[in-house]
């Protein structure tokens, strides 16, 4: 402060805050999220939430000016209804000049800051989910795409629907040190309390945020609602390319158990190789999650959960059953992990679209070589350019008799039951379902069928959000699956579906057995769903037989192979097992393409499974070819005249 500085004047000593933004998601009707108005900062005084939709204000002056605030609350509070009386409030009145000239037009509301819990005050609060009641389903972008759109799959975590609000202008942080916390708690509530009934009083000294986080227009300059395509196609007055916004997308991953599938093209109506002229049963996972604030999105139960249990299955089965023996099944077993499954299903729909709807490549569907074929290789991997796919290996994999997918099997609610959603009608779908119940019969953790109504126009079950979903909707329901889930009609109640809390370090509580019991009768069902034969003449009970036999044995949590990766996977991502097979893969993949990938981002610790944005930063594949790098998404790529 300078001599001339007083009390009553405003001054700069602001310090960086460690925090969590909560960001702008665009769809396909408009964007949700968070954002600062403008690119212009937004700064306000911190004040205790309550007091700015309870404050006894004068809201009959409409559009008189208030000095401007951001609001402070706990997690626990951070729900729909408080943003919407934050709003409501702040919408009475315009931002006053108090701490500096505000040209963007919005209301005294310059902001929020989301507080951890105070770890001395946590017995009896309860934490709302973020999503909706229906999960990608009524009143979502993704309604169109769920199975059974209107179930309330969420009622048991109060679901909120804060995930698609848009709060453009309402710029928010979640600030997760508990003495930062504590700190501002009180600065919030000491504030609020020395303005008594009266906003325009006590504004200086006051402790002040500032909040730079735009992200991106509602509307056009014509008013028109910006949504995901226009962001995505946006054009600069030069005509050139400049998307202002990157999509949502990433890996998904997926592998056969037994023979590799062969990589050459070969057109399976003429095939005449049994191996390769098979029908496949996926086994399937979501490997993303998502929270408000997307550096948080630790999804122990939603997302790590899953793939644990997916990948011990695979483990499981590939240690314990010859290759021959899988090759003489009558149906190839898949395992395929989905990525971006928590918006839409971007992973799974893009698969079986590709799969089952009869993919296309313009320039022929033998592609041309994704990379170098050394001497000593018969073929090797195919890629298009157009539409772009970097590897054209999935046209071999037949049809896709059926699927099972696992969802949220860590958290059982503190029971030992696990459920099977969908299988209600007859057919191979209703098959898995007995399958499964009579596998597990006889364990500590059982199988039953699920007790969601069929609420269904066409009598089927509701499904959970699953990669099921897209393999129904996508086949116009000529294929489709089960679910196991660690929950029966509805989510376990508390269990944090989709909430920044989701993890071991902090709320959540995992049952190991429960996914170890989960891989086990999902290694098992998969050989007894590709023990049915093309007639469907095997009964449940003959199958689970066969299954036990060639897999007597069952995954164990106490193993080191369950601890090592449950430690990755839900407290260390950054762990040695992770990095060391990431090094060895990458060297493997510079030795056989000529390009020194690195190993990609860590998860973190803790680990985040937010689905990633993509880019040429961030995971997108590229196809090289006559000296030139083809990706699908590359208008922001340093070398761009490479590609």
């Amino acid at each position: 402060m300078s001599a001339a500085t007083t009390l009553n004047e405003p001054f700069n000593n602001l310090e960086k805050l460690p925090h969590s933004p909560c960001v702008t998601l665009y769809h396909r009707n408009g964007r949700v999220g968070c954002g600062t108005l403008e690119r212009e900062v937004m700064t306000g005084r911190l004040l205790h939430w309550s007091a700015v939709v309870s404050n006894g204000s004068n809201e009959s002056n409409a559009q008189s000016s208030l000095p401007p605030y951001v609001a402070v609350l706990d997690e626990a509070d951070y729900t729909s209804q408080t943003i919407e009386m934050l709003q409501t409030f702040s919408s009475n009145f315009v931002a006053g000049d108090e701490y500096g000239p505000v040209t963007d037009g919005g209301g005294p509301l310059r902001g929020v800051l989301v507080l951890s819990t105070d770890p001395n005050n946590v017995d009896g609060v309860t934490f709302p989910s973020p999503e909706p009641l229906t999960p990608q389903g009524d009143g979502t972008p993704m309604e169109y795409l769920s199975v059974g759109s209107s179930y309330e799959w969420n009622v048991n975590n109060n679901g909120d629907g804060l995930t698609f609000a848009d709060m453009s202008g309402v710029p928010t942080v979640y600030v997760a040190d508990s003495q930062t916390a504590a700190y501002l708690r009180n600065v919030a509530s000491e504030q609020a309390n020395s303005i008594s009934s009266d906003l325009t009083t006590a504004v200086y000294p006051s402790v002040l945020s500032e909040f730079n986080y735009y992200m991106g227009p509602s509307e056009t300059t014509d008013g028109t609602k910006v949504t995901s395509q226009q962001c995505l196609e946006w054009k600069d007055l030069d005509g050139s390319w400049s998307p202002k916004c990157l999509p949502l997308g990433g890996n998904s991953i997926w592998a056969v158990a037994g023979t590799p599938v062969p990589l050459g093209y070969t057109d399976n109506e003429n095939a005449n190789d049994n191996n390769q002229d098979r029908p496949t049963v996926i086994l399937s996972a979501s490997i993303d999650s998502t929270s408000m604030f997307h550096e948080l999105s630790p999804g122990a139960n939603t997302a790590a959960s899953n793939i644990l249990s997916l990948l011990l299955a695979a483990e499981l089965l590939g240690s314990s059953i010859k290759d021959e023996v899988l090759d003489q099944l009558y149906s190839r077993i898949t395992f395929a992990f989905f990525q971006g499954e928590s918006h839409g299903f971007i992973g799974s729909r893009l698969f079986v679209k590709d799969v089952i709807g009869g993919f296309e490549c313009q320039a022929g569907n033998e592609g041309i070589p994704s990379v170098l074929k050394r001497k000593d290789e018969a073929s090797t991997v195919r890629a298009c350019l157009n539409p772009l796919r970097t590897d054209l290996t999935f046209q071999n994999l037949g049809d896709i008799r059926g699927m099972i997918a696992v969802d949220q099997v860590g958290n059982l609610g503190g029971g030992k039951n696990l459920y099977v959603q969908g299988g209600t009608e007859n057919g191979f779908d209703a098959f898995l379902s007995e399958v499964m119940i009579e596998l597990s019969a006889n364990g500590e953790y059982t199988a039953q069928a699920s007790s969601a109504s069929n609420n269904n126009e066409d009598g089927t079950a509701s499904l959970p959000p699953s990669p099921v979903s897209s393999l129904v909707k996508l086949s116009a329901s000529g294929a489709g699956g089960v679910v196991l889930t660690g929950y029966d009609d509805a989510f376990v109640a508390n269990s944090l579906y989709h909430s920044h809390l989701d993890s071991v370090s902090m709320s959540q509580s995992i049952d190991k057995d429960a996914i170890a019991a989960s891989a086990t009768l999902l290694a098992r069902s998969a050989v007894a769903a590709a023990y049915q034969n093309e007639n469907n003449e095997v009964d449940a009970a003959t199958a689970a037989a066969y299954a036990l036999n060639l897999l007597p044995n069952a995954v164990s949590s106490s193993s080191t192979t369950f601890e090592n990766i449950y430690n990755c996977l839900f407290s260390d991502g950054n762990c040695d097992a992770f990095v060391k097979y990431a090094s060895v893969e990458s060297a493997n993949d510079a030795i056989h393409t000529g390009f020194n990938l690195g190993i990609g981002q860590p998860l973190g610790k803790p680990p985040n499974f937010y689905v990633s944005v993509y880019n040429h930063e961030n995971g997108q594949g590229f196809v090289a070819a006559s000296g030139f790098k083809y990706g699908a998404m590359d208008s922001s790529a340093e070398d761009k005249e490479d590609y």
